[in-house]
């Protein structure tokens, strides 16, 4: 009986393992270990059936949240398992900082970050997780509740490189039976049945229940997750295709066409969304179905409509566009010029002024402005916009705020846009408007002339 149920166990993690082609070309590869039935099952069937083959290395994760006295436990139970099995280990403290997303989303993202630095300290290719069927279904369900759509009800991937879940499909009763079958020792986490954790109250109250309703609960929602993802698969491709026709990467933005946006089902430009959010950020934690729809609704609100998002960035509605950018302190820009043969050159503008004494009009470009220099009050700057900027014009001083709706400049490229000022004030946004000052005539002794690049 104990040699059939052995059988199979392995033979799942061994069919999970080759079907995704998990350990191809692996020589050397990191197991998470938190001494835990989890951890302890997949290092038992790794290191039996690949010892011979791929050099193991055990990390545990010292997260420090828990009293010393547990943490101890493991950490023994880690070195035991190393000794027996003949194999390193590591034990690598982390400390946690909570953030808005909670202190459990924290110690994950440190975790991770972690095992990834010490896969590439050790030259190691993947780094094996102990994640089960039983914690696929809490994820699931996790998700469901928060509202993340079908990309969050996929739920745990067994491979996302260089990560693996050789566990994925095999349930916890089955871990624990093996593991006593076995008479391997392992440590249970007293955590785990604190229901003040969401995850703990749906692995010990709600699931329970849920599998009394449906006892193959395991199995459906696999079969869910497995159509999900091929939904997800033929979306995401339409998605890209879009993405390639919509979207225009800027240096700190994403900007998405919007009269394009419309012509196209709301389901696909939701993907579109959350591939801008990737290009950005790298991955979509964080972010929920919620702050998808928010962005999308930004088509129905005016121009200058912005919305904050999760992990530092913002959507604005910009005229025929939708703008996604990293929300950052503007840098105060100031440099000086010369006005004598100087050239400046900051972020993406080149500055070129020179003093000459006459100037022929007919000369004039528009990457070109001149000045009477004596009605100038030097010394000169090139310098980004201000709160509360204006410009003299004909009839008085009008607001620079102005000025840019006028010109319809986007509020994301209002900042990068630089001007030539004196002492007075503006002199002239380059490209777009002149100070109605400064203008020479037949007294004009010394001709200020000004030149400006962008450059990509």
């Amino acid at each position: 009986m104990k040699k059939n149920f052995h059988r199979s166990l392995i033979e799942k993690v061994k069919t999970t393992i080759e079907t995704d082609k998990m350990l191809t070309g692996v020589k050397k590869a990191i197991i998470a270990f938190s001494s835990g039935p989890d951890s302890v099952c997949l290092l038992d069937v790794l290191h039996t059936f690949y010892a011979d083959k791929i050099t193991f290395h055990l990390v545990y994760i010292n997260h420090g949240l828990r009293p010393k006295k547990y943490l101890k436990i493991e950490e023994n139970l880690t070195k035991t398992y190393a000794l027996k099995c003949n194999i390193n280990y590591s034990i690598i403290d982390i400390n946690i900082k909570r953030g808005k997303t909670g202190i459990e989303a924290a110690a994950r993202e440190m975790r991770y970050k972690a095992l990834l630095n010490h896969m590439k300290k050790i030259g190691a290719q993947r780094i094996a997780l102990g994640h089960n069927l039983d914690d696929v279904l809490e994820t699931f369900f996790m998700n469901l509740l928060r509202g993340s759509g079908s990309r969050g009800l996929k739920s745990i991937p067994p491979m996302r490189l260089p990560f693996i879940r050789p566990l994925i499909n095999v349930k916890k009763q089955e871990i624990l039976s093996f593991l006593r079958s076995r008479n391997l020792r392992y440590s249970l986490d007293e955590t785990n049945i604190n229901l003040n954790y969401r995850r703990n109250l749906l692995r010990n109250k709600i699931i329970p229940e849920l599998t009394k309703i449906n006892p193959e609960l395991h199995e459906t929602i696999r079969r869910e997750i497995e159509i999900l993802k091929q939904d997800d698969e033929y979306l995401e491709k339409r998605a890209e295709k879009i993405y390639k026709n919509i979207a225009k990467r800027g240096i700190n933005y994403i900007s998405l066409d919007l009269k394009r946006i419309l012509h196209y089902n709301l389901v696909v430009i939701n993907r579109v969304i959350m591939r801008v959010i990737k290009e950005l950020r790298g991955n979509l934690d964080g972010y929920e179905s919620k702050h998808f729809d928010a962005i999308i609704g930004l088509k129905d609100k005016e121009s200058g409509k912005k919305i904050d998002l999760p992990k530092g960035l913002y959507a604005r509605r910009e005229y025929d566009s939708i703008i996604v950018g990293f929300t950052k302190p503007v840098e105060l820009i100031k440099v000086p010029i010369d006005t004598h043969d100087d050239v400046v050159s900051y972020g993406n503008v080149i500055v070129r002024t020179r003093a000459v004494s006459k100037f022929d009009l007919n000369r004039l470009r528009p990457d070109y402005e001149i000045f009477d220099l004596g009605k100038l009050e030097l010394p000169l700057f090139v310098r980004n916009r201000r709160k509360g900027d204006f410009i003299e014009t004909k009839i008085g001083k009008k607001k620079m705020k102005k000025i840019y709706n006028e010109f319809k400049i986007p509020v994301h490229k209002r900042d990068g846009l630089m001007m030539l000022c004196d002492q007075r004030g503006i002199l002239w946004m380059f490209g777009i408007v002149r100070a109605f000052r400064g203008f020479i005539s037949k007294k004009t002794k010394k001709v200020l002339v000004a030149e400006f690049e962008y450059i990509n």
